[in-house]
């Protein structure tokens, strides 16, 4: 199918001697009246078909009417313009030879007759004899010709039947594409058992008292124990005062703790406030008041980040184990919340989610039915536990009563102590943000691999994985606003479509899961066929509540449902843009909004620089999302400063690393006036790329001593992309993260064959100390 996006959307054009000149043709179908002004209708057609294709409004149109004679229609088109304008401006339109617009045409009338070879990708040839409309098929294939050749046709007619009718309102699908797209790609409905997480965690209790919920260094724990404990802590809770319908913040690192107070939550119908302990004291202080906590869960080491705004109980030396361990069920509705989740806002504060427990249950079924999980299933926990993902990736496996490994951190952001700990453990599945399952995905793995699948989530998967992989890789899409709600096997579609097909397309996120309804729609929310781009759009029972206390935004994205509002009253707008595929497969393109994806973390970047400008010298403040030259998501900070001052980048970074979450804290930044557009807003397209030159850092610059710093500073700057790096200068404050630290403690280990950790490059992360730490282990490590 023919990609629809103004920016590549087949250009017509006068086709080259290094194409192979193939075209699809199809016959059209036109009312009688069309006949007598065919090069007219033809060319206004043309028009409106790739405007509404493509969005764009100025268009070219080559037209033939003799041979050897080739001219260009410029038109404009947009949504408002009528059947009879577009009719009248075609004969007057201004028209230049061929090429001297300086731009290729977007499609092409050939009034001269059906030839041998096309004007262009999209050519319709319009004679007495009637129209034929000829594809390039280095371009289209066959099923995109089809589609191209019916909405021609419906375009036609809506031109000859109403001279008052507006592009806009020309519908493009017919009944039967209608039905395809709503109704049958839409066929999701599927039982799903009345039990909620915590009654299923309490059902394996009771069935299987001593098989293991929960393995993790130094601790393993049975399902009777998790839900013994879980019913201890909810005892205590109850007696603190908490009722059904409260929230209780749960501030945990991944560990056995914050499972247990989750389910101690659950239990008495009460919603888990997500919060990370690493993130920083005044963030997680703004969500336990945002959220009205009723008391915070927490290790003692946490204590002080959360106390001072609810009870706190710290469960490492709190007595609750004293109390009883009988069963605390309260009744749960479907829209009862099971968790409020934080995500990144465009005010400078995040936004609560509400998630209803009816959405997780769904959720959790449909994952669990999606990997095949079992009592024998061996999963686990490594995303980030200030988010909703653990209903991912841990809750399914409980649910069906297998066990949820949880590593050690340093074992979480490499790729190489990643595998060796999925293979050491027995993993057999696994969630694992798009980074990291994209570098897992290129290593070997040896035969007999227990792995059987690996959830891939958080950004747009951009390249196929390797064919022979040992187990499956499904590309998940979701939010915290809609859990998730699409899913596609992309090693099995990989290999069915083959390398030519592969290169044509990117991984799509798929078709909807179990009960959820999704739809591609224009601005008015009209449906869209495939290969046009619009908004997705979901509904159906994986939906949240909305934001918490924010009334006005929760109206702006839960609207009412146009499409199907007996069934599902309410829809969600995402704000991503997506086309179908033919087979009703879904491709993410892009984003309405200021949003992106920063490993695996959805960060609104409105909120990084709304922060900015609160800090000390900051006037105006744009923050753009580039890639690196691994291909991650990299933030740039662009400042302006107040007049009369100039701020430092280590205080900015500072000042960030006080209020954002470290994914959400630039890792380079420029420093200067910032380009004006002429309506006086920031211009994003002409901000320059970042330097490659050290940063401004309180360590003075120091150069390499001896062949083997020298050896390793050109691993840093392949690292950092930076040039001019110091072997004093901190890895972090030049702009490094986790993923960069794991990159190049594994080039280190390969290079000089020496056992380094990441952990090596957290304690003191310069080049003296890694040159130190390598002479060391290895003494007769050389350049």
């Amino acid at each position: 199918m023919a990609v629809t996006t103004s920016s590549s959307l087949p250009l017509a054009r006068v086709l080259d001697g290094a194409r192979s000149g193939a075209l699809h043709r199809r016959a059209i179908d036109a009312p009688a009246v069309v006949a007598e002004r065919s090069e007219v209708y033809a060319t206004a057609a043309l028009a409106a078909l790739v405007h509404k294709y493509s969005g764009e409004t100025d268009l070219l149109i080559g037209r033939r009417r003799q041979p050897g004679a080739t001219e260009t229609v410029a038109l404009r088109v947009d949504g408002p313009t009528t059947a009879g304008d577009l009719l009248r401006a075609v004969p007057e339109a201004p028209v230049a030879e061929e090429g001297g617009t300086g731009r290729p045409a977007h499609a092409a009338v050939d009034a001269t007759g059906p030839a041998s070879a096309a004007l262009a990708a999209l050519t319709l040839s319009a004679t007495g004899e009637g129209l034929e409309l000829a594809l390039d098929s280095d371009e289209f294939d066959a099923e995109a010709a089809d589609q191209y050749a019916r909405h021609l046709e419906r375009i036609l007619a809506a031109l000859a039947a109403d001279a008052d009718g507006t592009v806009r309102d020309i519908a493009l699908l017919t009944d039967e594409e209608l039905h395809r797209t709503l109704v049958e790609w839409n066929d999701t409905e599927g039982p799903v058992g009345p039990e909620y997480f915590h009654e299923l965690v309490a059902e394996h209790a009771r069935r299987s008292p001593d098989a293991l919920a929960v393995i993790l260094p130094g601790t393993r724990l049975t399902y009777r124990e998790l839900d013994g404990r879980a019913n201890q802590l909810a005892h205590r809770l109850a007696a603190r005062g908490v009722r059904p319908g409260d929230r209780v913040g749960v501030c945990f690192p991944r560990s056995a703790e914050s499972l247990v107070a989750q389910l101690a939550c659950f239990k008495l119908a009460c919603a888990a406030i997500l919060l990370d302990s690493d993130f920083p004291a005044d963030r997680v202080r703004y969500m336990i008041k945002d959220a009205s906590a009723a008391v915070v869960l927490t290790l003692a080491a946490h204590a002080d980040k959360v106390s001072g705004l609810a009870p706190v109980i710290a469960l490492d030396t709190d007595d609750w184990r004293t109390e009883p361990d009988t069963e605390v069920s309260e009744p749960v509705d479907a829209d009862d919340l099971i968790h409020i989740c934080y995500t990144s806002g465009s005010t400078g504060a995040p936004k609560a989610v509400m998630v209803r427990f009816g959405a997780a249950r769904n959720l959790i079924h449909s994952m669990a039915e999606l990997c095949g999980m079992t009592a024998a299933s061996q999963g686990t926990w490594l995303a980030a536990p200030g988010y909703g993902m653990i209903e991912v990736e841990c809750f399914p496996v409980l649910a069906r009563g297998g066990t949820v490994h949880i590593p050690d951190v340093s074992v979480v952001s490499s790729e190489h102590r990643l595998q060796e700990w999925f293979l050491r453990e027995g993993i057999t599945t696994t969630l694992l943000m798009k980074p990291m399952a994209e570098r897992l995905w290129r290593l070997e793995w040896p035969e007999g691999t227990p792995l059987e699948n690996i959830r891939v989530c958080g950004e747009r998967i951009q390249s196929w994985p390797p064919a022979g992989l040992p187990f499956r890789l499904i590309n998940l899409y979701g939010s915290a606003e809609a859990t998730v709600v699409a899913s596609c096997d992309i090693t099995e579609l990989g290999e069915q479509l083959g390398a030519q097909g592969r290169d044509r397309r990117l991984p799509p996120i798929g078709r909807p899961t179990t009960n959820v309804t999704t739809y591609v729609l224009d601005e008015e929310l009209r449906p869209l066929p495939p290969g046009l781009v619009g908004e997705l759009c979901i509904a159906g029972v994986s939906l949240s509540a909305g934001y918490l206390g924010r009334p006005e935004a929760t109206a702006e994205k839960w609207i009412r449902n146009p499409i199907d509002p007996a069934r599902h009253p309410v829809m969600y707008r995402t704000g991503d843009l997506a086309r179908y595929w033919p087979d009703g497969s879904i491709e993410i393109v892009g984003r309405t909004d200021n949003q992106v994806k920063v490993r695996g973390n959805r960060v609104h970047l409105g909120e990084i620089e709304v922060v900015l400008t609160t800090l000390p010298g900051v006037d105006q403040a744009a923050v753009l999302a580039r890639q690196d030259g691994q291909g991650d998501v990299q933030l740039t900070a662009y400042v302006e400063p107040s007049q009369g001052t100039v701020p430092s980048v280590r205080d900015i970074r500072r000042g960030l690393s006080q209020r954002l979450p470290s994914f959400m804290v630039p890792a380079v930044y420029v420093i200067g006036g910032l380009p004006l557009s002429v309506n006086g807003k920031i211009d994003r397209a002409a901000l320059p790329e970042p330097p490659r030159s050290r940063p401004e850092i309180d360590t003075p610059y120091q150069a390499p001593a001896g062949e083997l710093e020298e050896a390793l500073l050109r691993l840093w700057t392949e690292v950092l992309e930076l040039d001019g790096v110091g072997v004093q200068d901190n890895f972090f404050e030049l702009g490094g993260d986790s993923l960069r630290a794991a990159r190049l403690t594994d080039l280190v280990r390969k290079r000089f064959v020496v056992d380094i950790e990441i952990v090596d490059l957290f304690d003191e992360p310069t080049v003296a100390r890694m040159a130190a730490l390598v002479a060391d282990r290895v003494p007769a490590a050389a350049a």
